[in-house]
């Protein structure tokens, strides 16, 4: 998500465009001399070169690509909190599908705390909340106009208990055998 085949990541580009770039100190003559090199628009260009990024503002990539794990793994399970009986079911039955549910919001917790340890250790708040509104803005996209628009993914039905809500499935119809043609014409 922070990586374009379109040339710097959006994190860099944030980074450059806020007056960022990239600068390497040089020994010349008995004294450091600082360079600043003015078409450098990629972090690892810039570190390729012995440079280092200075000056910009430095979204947390890593408050980027966790919150938008974590609300996608949570818009994947949202059934849960609206299908109660099959949740309550599965739960009673055991088996792979309540191992997969635990491992799942296992997951998350570990990647909330990497989230919180992330804030502690590493970055600055304004660095957060900008990593954490890129996070937002991706899934966003991705599930309130990228999924809802292209007609062959559908939503999924608002409960899995019932069958009433089955608007978005394949009709048992086109799922059965097709019937045998006479071909005696």
């Amino acid at each position: 998500m922070t990586q374009s085949f379109f040339g710097p990541s959006i994190i860099d580009r944030v980074f450059v465009a806020t007056g960022g770039h990239c600068s390497s100190k040089i020994y010349k003559n008995g004294s450091d001399t600082i360079v600043a090199y003015d078409n450098i628009f990629q972090q690892s260009s810039c570190r390729r070169l012995g440079g280092n990024w200075t000056g910009g503002h430095d979204v947390s990539g890593h408050c980027v690509m966790l919150i938008h794990a974590s609300l996608f793994l949570w818009e994947e399970l949202s059934w849960v909190f609206w299908s109660v009986p099959t949740f309550q079911r599965i739960r009673s039955q055991g088996g792979l599908e309540w191992f997969s549910i635990l491992s799942v919001f296992s997951l998350l917790g570990l990647w909330w705390w990497m989230v919180l340890m992330t804030s502690v250790y590493f970055h600055g708040h304004l660095e957060l909340l900008s990593g954490c509104v890129f996070g937002i803005l991706g899934w966003a996209f991705t599930y309130l106009y990228a999924f809802p628009s292209i007609p062959f993914i559908g939503m999924p039905p608002k409960s899995l208990a019932s069958d009433e809500n089955t608007s978005n499935s394949i009709p048992m119809e086109r799922l059965s055998e097709p019937e045998e043609v006479d071909q005696s014409l």
